[in-house]
């Protein structure tokens, strides 16, 4: 699969380009990918501030369930260090490799977790973790074989809304970053909206568009998984 760029924001207040920044840690790549040609990992984390910290990593497995996000810890991936001390202005190398050798016709997906832990209160508490920062990375195990599937359509739920709707039907996940509806005659911009949706592989996600009543949109253009594509809206 092509890597995928872009300028997303997280609400817990990540900013991720080609690299992540996390208040005074950077961390690069932002998406993690596994397969039977790589099968090993790579993350660095620096630590740009001034004071030593310590940072913990966990995983879980990743899967949707009618647009909601599901998650249950997982061992399934090697990660090591697993618990380290950054200093200040340092560089941690973090691998990754799969525990259980299994590549299926459909993508695994996880969430890699760093959390910096709060060391003072560590002490203070005893055997009690309180974490001040969590950084969340996709990690992605790929089909020996890799279908990028999908389909939009659009269906009118009153007079001025319809619900557009992206579903997946391929076996790797989808990741798109923004949208236009687009009139097929002049091939006029109708809507437009950018966003940060993951859409994993047999799951859709759905946005309601304000539309007028005398407007019919005809065809999509998106940017999915890095590249920009043009599509013809299914109406049922």
């Amino acid at each position: 699969m092509h890597r995928w760029y872009g300028l997303y924001c997280f609400a817990i207040g990540l900013l991720f380009t080609s690299r992540t920044f996390a208040t005074t840690f950077e961390v690069t790549p932002v998406q993690l990918f596994l397969s039977t040609t790589q099968k090993i990992a790579v993350l660095k984390v620096t630590n740009r501030s001034d004071t030593r910290s310590l940072l913990q990593l966990s995983l879980v497995a990743w899967q949707q369930n009618n647009g909601k996000d599901v998650y249950q810890t997982s061992h399934d991936v090697f990660m090591t260090p697993p618990l380290f001390s950054l200093p200040a202005h340092k560089t941690q190398v973090i691998r990754f490799a799969v525990r259980y050798p299994r590549f299926n016709m459909q993508q695994q997906t996880y969430r890699m977790h760093i959390k910096e832990v709060d060391q003072k209160r560590h002490n203070k508490m005893g055997q009690a973790l309180y974490f001040l920062m969590d950084i969340s990375l996709p990690l992605f195990i790929q089909p020996q074989h890799i279908i990028e599937q999908f389909i939009w359509s659009a269906q009118r739920i009153d007079p001025e809304h319809i619900k557009l709707k992206l579903y997946n039907n391929g076996n790797v996940t989808l990741f798109t970053n923004q949208w236009q509806l687009l009139n097929k005659l002049q091939n006029f911009v109708i809507a437009k909206q950018s966003t940060f949706t993951y859409v994993l592989p047999g799951q859709s996600h759905s946005w309601v568009v304000a539309i007028n009543t005398n407007t019919k949109p005809m065809d999509i253009e998106s940017t999915i998984n890095g590249h920009t594509k043009k599509s013809v809206l299914y109406q049922p």
